[in-house]
């Protein structure tokens, strides 16, 4: 790669870091996030960096190791030494967008020209898949998407260092990605012309993608022996206690829904990328997320599909350049319509959520109404928040959710009295609990706006009752 790729890399990078934290900066402000889950990465961190192994109050006494295998979340120490914040880690986010878009700017402009390399930046920024991760409080799948890029730029180039780096950071994200390892063995071997030079090579990586796996399903067994509560999605199994947590699975096949994911992927890689063998990549998590009972990660509104963004685009280069498509006329006007629709999409999510950009610099009145609602209470204190109000209480409290049946004993209880639904919270569950409090001795009740604070007394668990209406 010359020099001139690397240089509009960097630069579509830094423009790519800026904006994506703009997004969740203004998500932020506007009172947007929720404790599921930037209060249970943001507690992560913290444990990290007292050098404890990742715990969140908002999922309970387990260790999270017991619920996704990730020790790379392990690299948000050091944010949070530097900046104790839940924005900290949204900015850690943007720069790891910010590193694969860079990266796969600077391949398209090597393989195909600036003028494909301007198309794939603008489609990044404003497109489905990174929009609704960006958007979406912080994941430790965001760790994976510089990694993949790197991945697919390494087998595309023949790059066996670099593979085997990526596929060694990949297999400590998340349990799933050690199959996506797999697969980049069998890529590495396709690509590298089917030798026994090339099979020895993609055998190295098909091993440690086997060897991650392993080593995740037996850390995950080892603190969760009841097992993980996402195996319910597959097979209806057990789940242990953090299955309480969890979204129960959604019977039945719903393949319109289902089939967004592929859709998405199909758009993003421009049609042309399953012309590809990179494409193979995504086939793994394209396929847990399809067989699963969990309705979530049909959806493409959260951050499952942020590690399939380099892989559809990288595919799409890899194809238009290894079957010379450019020379077809068909082929402008189909990455054109592909990049519309996906930035359509992208726009879309932004509106339906309401995210204003300019919202990254200001602060919402609710927020600054739970600033002084948590005026004289002592840092450290227990509290049991609703998911949108937890994020800005973690920095001082030590915060779990407030939501129907938790068995979390704190000493504050904040919530909004409103009509807004919520997460395990629903307006009825609210009105419930306001109303038992008050007429409870010892209980010390007082609202700014619509934000109420509950001072219990005493350490006691604040789970709210079922309730039929919201």
């Amino acid at each position: 790669m010359t020099a001139r790729p690397r240089i509009v890399g960097a630069l579509a990078g830094l423009l790519a870091t800026a904006w994506f934290f703009v997004l969740a900066l203004a998500r932020f402000n506007q009172a947007k996030a929720t404790s599921y889950d930037l209060t249970i990465f943001s507690q992560a961190a913290a444990a990290w960096r007292r050098g404890e192994l990742p715990r969140s109050f908002v999922r309970g006494p387990d260790t999270l190791l017991a619920d996704h295998f990730s020790p790379a979340t392990a690299v948000f120490a050091p944010v949070w030494a530097l900046w104790p914040d839940p924005r900290a880690l949204l900015l850690t986010q943007a720069v790891c967008l910010g590193l694969a878009v860079g990266i796969v700017v600077a391949v398209t402009h090597a393989r195909l020209g600036p003028a494909a390399a301007g198309w794939v930046l603008l489609t990044a920024l404003l497109g489905r898949m990174l929009v609704a991760g960006d958007i979406f409080d912080v994941h430790e799948v965001a760790l994976a998407v510089p990694l993949m890029a790197v991945l697919g730029w390494a087998l595309l180039e023949q790059r066996l260092t670099a593979a085997v780096l990526a596929s060694l950071g990949l297999v400590l994200v998340k349990e799933d990605l050690g199959l996506t390892v797999v697969a980049a063995g069998a890529v590495w071997w396709w690509l590298r012309g089917r030798g026994r030079r090339a099979l020895a090579e993609g055998a190295l990586l098909v091993a440690i993608g086997v060897a991650g796996l392993a080593l995740a399903v037996a850390v995950i067994a080892h603190f969760n022996g009841g097992g993980s509560s996402y195996l319910d999605y597959f097979t209806g199994g057990s789940g242990g206690a953090l299955a309480d947590h969890s979204a129960r699975p959604t019977p039945g096949l719903h393949l319109d829904q289902r089939v967004l994911p592929v859709l998405l992927l199909t758009a993003t890689a421009f049609v042309v990328g399953w012309r590809s063998p990179l494409i193979l990549l995504a086939l793994p998590t394209l396929a847990w997320r399809l067989l699963s009972s969990n309705a979530s990660y049909w959806s493409v509104s959260f951050h499952y599909d942020l590690v399939l963004w380099p892989v559809a685009v990288l595919a799409a280069v890899d194809a238009v350049r290894r079957h010379r498509l450019a020379e077809r006329a068909w082929l402008r006007p189909v990455a054109v319509l592909s990049g519309l629709a996906v930035m359509a999409s992208g726009l879309t999510l932004l509106v339906d959520k309401g995210i204003d950009p300019r919202a990254a610099f200001s602060r919402s009145a609710e927020l600054a109404d739970l600033d002084r609602l948590m005026v004289g209470v002592p840092a450290g204190a227990t509290v049991a928040a609703q998911n949108h109000l937890g994020p800005y209480l973690t920095p001082r409290f030590e915060v779990t959710m407030l939501g129907t049946g938790r068995p979390e004993r704190v000493r504050y209880v904040v919530l909004a009295a409103d009509r807004r639904p919520e997460f395990q919270a629903p307006p009825c569950a609210r009105d419930q609990l306001l109303r038992d409090l008050r007429g409870q001795p010892g209980v010390m009740i007082r609202q700014v706006g619509d934000l109420v604070l509950a001072d219990l007394g005493t350490s006691r668990p604040a789970g709210l009752r079922a309730c039929s209406a919201g």
